[in-house]
């Protein structure tokens, strides 16, 4: 069979249709009597029951000398109570084909659940009691922390893994909570105990540092009357506020090589301290990304990838959080080409700042970002997850009624001037993970800043 299509042209995307990302008229929000903040998403298409737990404070409250210690608190919550052991929990949910998870990260941790709705009130039963009454047994907690020691040992042998390890430490600093993994280290997790789980349960895990997120065919009264009878005996108190450290201003850019004898690749991470998530440019800032290396079609990856062929694909991310964030660039590169790639990639950062955008650039990124948003709302835990954002976060209610348009309202102007105003390649860290023997002196000569030879801690 012959075809008329033209391969060596990319097919013209059609126009977006209009869309609904959440229907207004479907969400209600409600508060129970001990504090929880409610929000519940009218949703019927299935006879199923999300429920999504969302704790307001994440691994930000570790110490640092306790770093990874949310992530085992969340690991730890359904593995005992005082009324069940951890099989216990597991054959109940099971029983009623209940999913159950628990999860983390730098900002909050929680728990969620999809039940059948006719099973609601008996998951609930069990679902209550795993979030008022954890026991954290120490049998428990020494099987888990040994799955977290080896799952970290793992990642310390994988480059990718390593070299944003060493980026954030970079980043953020020994001091900061931000500057270390979410599963902790080797000696953090090591040293957690029992009572240090029981402390931060007793400390942050308060129904008035929390808000519950519920997807499913019911009704604001009924949902409310069965929380309320579930939560009864889940107490609000007093939540100490959390002082973090100020994230270290870097004036001057430097490269930081961790040796990989042998290597035949360099994983390669460039890039500053960024914004926190309710900054006022987020949007500008998203698609000013995009063009830069948040899309396959992005100038990096082009560049890197198509171009010159130094790499399977590059990028670029920012990662935003509650007390700030960073921005980062991302990727593998032949070892050979590791000073070229680093050297191409700042290029990029100097080009969107000096020459900003063009309209065709602009417009795709657009048409890309708006794009690719349904497929993040089709099911009841993808509903829950993108509505516990706006509830950890305190974005507005209406946050994705609004999405689309603040997306669409950014100029070539605004992205030229968030260029400019966040994106500062004088000011630059540079990790290399690679051979350094091959590597070091190459990127000694590009003239970024001084080179520094660091294990894998940073």
């Amino acid at each position: 069979m012959y075809t008329t299509t033209d391969r060596t042209k990319i097919p013209e995307a059609g126009p977006v249709l209009a869309f609904t990302l959440l229907d207004e008229a479907k969400l209600n929000r409600a508060q129970l009597s001990n504090g929880i903040n409610l929000w519940l998403y009218r949703y019927k298409k299935l006879p199923v029951m999300q429920v999504y737990l969302v704790i307001h404070s994440g691994a930000f409250t570790d110490p640092v000398e306790k770093a990874g210690m949310t992530n085992l608190f969340a690991e730890m919550l359904d593995e005992g109570t005082k009324n069940r052991s951890a099989l216990q929990i597991a054959d109940d949910f099971d029983f009623l084909g209940t999913n159950f998870n628990t999860w983390s990260s730098m900002d909050g941790c929680g728990a969620s659940m999809l039940s059948l709705r006719e099973h609601l009130d008996s998951s609930l039963d069990v679902f209550a009691d795993v979030i008022q009454n954890p026991e954290f047994p120490d049998n428990e907690l020494n099987r888990i922390r040994q799955n977290v020691l080896t799952s970290i040992l793992q990642e310390e042998d994988q480059p990718n893994v390593l070299a944003t390890k060493v980026f954030v430490k970079t980043i953020y600093g020994k001091d900061h909570p931000y500057g270390y993994p979410r599963l902790g280290t080797t000696e953090t997790v090591q040293t957690i105990t029992t009572d240090d789980l029981k402390g931060k349960y007793n400390t942050y895990f308060k129904p008035n540092n929390a808000s519950i997120i519920v997807v499913g065919d019911i009704d604001v009264p009924e949902v409310t009357g069965k929380l309320e009878n579930a939560l009864s005996g889940w107490t609000p108190g007093d939540v100490p506020a959390v002082d973090l450290p100020e994230i270290p201003d870097c004036d001057r850019s430097a490269i930081y090589v961790v040796n990989r004898p042998e290597a035949v690749q360099s994983q390669i991470r460039i890039g500053h301290r960024g914004l926190e998530r309710t900054h006022k440019d987020y949007f500008p800032v998203r698609v000013m990304n995009q063009i830069l290396g948040g899309q396959f079609t992005s100038r990096i990856n082009l560049n890197l990838r198509e171009d010159k062929g130094y790499t399977y694909g590059a990028a670029s991310v920012w990662e935003m959080r509650k007390f700030g964030g960073h921005f980062m660039t991302t990727g593998a590169f032949q070892g050979e080409y590791t000073d070229k790639s680093v050297d191409e990639i700042m290029k990029e950062l100097c080009r969107i700042k000096d020459q900003g955008v063009t309209g065709e650039e602009l417009e795709a990124a657009k048409d890309g970002t708006i794009r690719s948003l349904p497929r993040q709302f089709e099911t009841p835990y993808q509903i829950a997850a993108q509505l516990s954002t706006v509830a950890l976060y305190v974005l507005p209610d209406n946050y994705y009624d609004t999405y689309v348009d603040n997306v669409q309202q950014v100029s070539a102007e605004d992205v030229k001037r968030v260029a400019d105003d966040y994106i500062y390649p004088s000011k630059v860290a540079v990790v290399a993970v690679g051979d350094a023997e091959k590597i070091k002196t190459p990127l000694e000569k590009l003239g970024i800043g001084e080179v520094v030879e660091v294990d894998h801690k940073g």
